[in-house]
């Protein structure tokens, strides 16, 4: 089959280029004819939270693409739609996870001939975003509307893509699991010579992993640590991740709870050269979400064997086993989070739960996730 997929793929970073890029890679290994239509430019520099777009570390998946896409400019749109049209596909996929891209989406799938129009499916990270502005419920219905087919990654997205447009035929909306992010190559060592890899020397290490924003939660645990550190005064946290708003109010809370020498702040991306040792280090990884569709992070963690706390928000339920892969707490309860944490090391700690995880990971695979793609072109 020939597929187009459109949407930020390398050399951009974050987690849909990251999405794209093994998705490109498990569709050629199936034996599909796959391109990839690209951002020429994601974000304006003035929006952009981070210290850079581009992921230039050895380990970035790289892969051919044609980079035509930037929201501000419409000739881009044009180009785009071109680009699309060219490759004749028999299947488009348009890779959405934020409003913002959303009149620019919609007016790419107006530019095609309408034998291409019927073909758009939309793969949905997060049907409307964690943290919504204005507008967004309108620009997710302008864009979403013009596609064919949409397919979630999680049982709750499809449930509420099933609200957002209720006369949809139910069989164009389809759901299948987010898959494990493979692409990381373990750590070769053991978890001390993980530890001195990056620096830290820690009995019991808890690990919050990924981009540093709101609904993410991190102040949470912040909260649960001096409660978690009473019952295990050697534990330490390790923050990976660049922080996408002001680290000043989460360093100050670190002072006020006085957890300054248990808390680790690495502060900036973690490219995949670094990764496995991050996992290999940590005991866990807590992810304290107010909000979320689905996680990556989760999908790194089991093709890492690594066990999972997190809350109990949107379709992390879905792929987190409570007691057997992980545990499950309620939203914005740090007295929950240390109690998950005194009973993961209660149980036993990351050995006591590898075999489950492994287990767990098996039922996220890529080549379900083709299977499905594939079946919208019938």
């Amino acid at each position: 089959m020939k597929l187009v997929l459109f949407g930020p793929a390398y050399p951009f970073r974050g987690g849909i280029a990251q999405f794209s890029g093994v998705l490109y890679q498990a569709l050629i290994t199936a034996g599909h004819d796959v391109r990839v239509v690209n951002f020429r430019k994601q974000f304006p520099r003035l929006l952009f939270p981070g210290a850079t777009q581009y992921d230039d570390s050895p380990q970035a998946l790289k892969l051919p693409s044609e980079r035509t896409f930037t929201l501000w400019n419409p000739f881009s749109w044009m180009g785009t739609a071109r680009a699309i049209r060219k490759q004749d596909p028999d299947l488009i996929a348009f890779m959405w996870w934020m409003p913002f891209f959303g009149i620019g989406y919609w007016a790419v799938a107006k530019l095609l001939p309408k034998k291409y129009r019927a073909r758009i499916v939309y793969v949905m990270h997060n049907v409307i975003p964690h943290e919504r502005r204005f507008g967004d419920v309108y620009l997710s219905r302008l864009a979403l509307n013009s596609a064919h087919f949409y397919l979630t990654l999680s049982k709750t997205e499809e449930t509420q893509m099933r609200r957002l447009f209720p006369r949809v035929d139910s069989t164009r909306i389809r759901y299948s699991p987010h898959p494990v992010y493979d692409c990381y190559a373990p750590f070769s060592g053991d978890r001390a010579a993980a530890q001195r890899q990056i620096g830290i020397e820690a009995e019991h290490l808890l690990l919050f992993f990924g981009f540093v924003r709101e609904y993410k939660g991190l102040d949470i645990l912040l909260r649960a640590m001096p409660d978690i550190l009473r019952n295990d005064p050697q534990l330490k946290l390790v923050v990976a991740g660049e922080y996408y708003q002001d680290r000043a109010k989460y360093d100050a809370q670190i002072a006020s709870l006085g957890i300054g020498q248990s808390v680790i702040i690495r502060d900036h991306y973690i490219s995949g050269d670094e990764v496995g040792a991050y996992f290999a280090a940590a005991d866990c990884v807590v992810l304290p979400y107010r909000s979320a569709t689905q996680s990556g992070i989760v999908q790194v963690a089991y093709a890492l064997d690594t066990p999972v706390i997190t809350t109990d928000v949107g379709g992390l339920a879905e792929v987190v086993e409570d007691g057997v892969t992980g545990f499950l707490v309620p939203p914005e309860d740090p007295q929950a989070i240390a109690e998950a944490v005194r009973k993961f090391y209660r149980t036993g700690s990351r050995l006591a739960f590898v075999a489950n995880v492994r287990a767990a990971s098996r039922r996220f695979s890529w080549d379900a996730l083709i299977e499905t793609i594939t079946s919208f072109a019938g």
